[in-house]
């Protein structure tokens, strides 16, 4: 049975990930100790009901801490919810990395959604490859088990729904090569990568 505790590690510079905060003080030592500026909860209704987390407060504690306060929520152990909102998931935390936030990015435990949020991130967004990517998240998070099921799938939907584009963009890159290299093959893995990076980050991708 786990057992809570205020606890968190760091993946990269920008971003870290671990258990949620119980109570406003909790945010405190959070942004004392970690010197964070914004935090990102992608806890779900039932995980707040369960732990008697009363988010608006939290929210209202942490702006005035002067911390930007994100959510985006996932149901724990629900592989199908997690596969369909992770795009907004990641969506949010670039969002906050373009604004140049340092962040704290919790479910729960720390241990399964975050994590699965973080591995979004920096495989969609920042062009990691996964085996970077979960082997800097178990650098800074050693328990963390994101749900590659619904990495995979979640993958394959934005595939499968942003095809025409990825198509398109794909025969540009082969256009803009073809005098110059031939036929690129990966041209293709290419325009996948540049177009979920766009649908979910936006054309400038994350700040720096």
């Amino acid at each position: 049975m786990w057992k809570w505790s205020l606890d968190w590690g760091e993946v990269t510079p920008e971003i870290l990930v671990g258990s949620c905060p119980m109570a406003p003080r909790d945010l405190e030592t959070i942004q004392r100790r970690s010197r964070i500026s914004a935090v990102l909860s992608v806890q779900h209704d039932d995980c707040l009901a369960y732990w008697d987390i009363d988010y608006p407060q939290m929210q209202a504690h942490g702006s005035g801490l002067g911390l930007s306060m994100a959510r985006s929520p996932m149901r724990d152990f629900d592989l199908a919810d997690q596969r369909r909102h992770l795009p907004a998931a990641v969506a949010a935390l670039a969002s906050l990395r373009a604004a140049g936030h340092r962040i704290y990015v919790h479910c729960t435990a720390g241990l399964g959604r975050s994590p699965l949020t973080v591995l979004g991130y920096l495989t969609w967004i920042e062009g990691r490859s996964p085996q970077e990517a979960i082997g800097l998240i178990h650098q800074g998070r050693p328990g963390a088990v994101p749900a590659w099921e619904a990495y995979h799938g979640c993958r394959d939907d934005l595939v499968a729904r942003h095809s025409i584009l990825i198509e398109q963009t794909a025969y540009a890159l082969f256009l803009a090569r073809a005098g110059r290299h031939g036929n690129a093959p990966g041209d293709w893995a290419q325009a996948e990568a540049e177009v979920l990076r766009t649908v979910l980050a936006g054309p400038s991708g994350p700040a720096d």
